[in-house]
């Protein structure tokens, strides 16, 4: 029954994208807490992306295979939707980067 669900988002454009909290440095975060940072997803239909509201401002990044920026967006404290240029397709890392933070976080996407 899941994966007939999980067919059916894939199948109109809808999928959850994993997000992955990194520091700065490149390791994977969480390592001096006592559990693993709760994972979170971006909802991707399309070229909308719906995120989870931040407190704080953020940078979103898209990096091509050569970790190349090919988009960058200044997103304020509050949004929950972005919209993406139509005009690029292929498989990108997205990147939210908080403004004064240690730390960033990853994800893949296929536009």
């Amino acid at each position: 029954m899941l994966l007939l669900f999980g067919g059916f988002n894939f199948a109109f454009g809808y999928h959850q994208i994993p997000m992955s909290i990194i520091d700065k440095n490149g390791s994977d975060g969480g390592s001096n807490t006592l559990a693993p940072p709760r994972p979170w997803y971006i909802i991707q239909d399309g070229y909308v992306l719906t995120l989870p509201a931040f407190d704080e401002d953020f940078t979103l990044l898209l990096l091509d295979e050569d970790e190349t920026v090919v988009y960058s967006l200044y997103v304020p404290a509050g949004t929950t939707q972005v919209i993406l240029p139509s005009t690029l397709s292929g498989d990108f890392e997205i990147r939210l980067i908080p403004f004064l933070a240690t730390y960033y976080y990853r994800g893949y996407l296929l536009l």
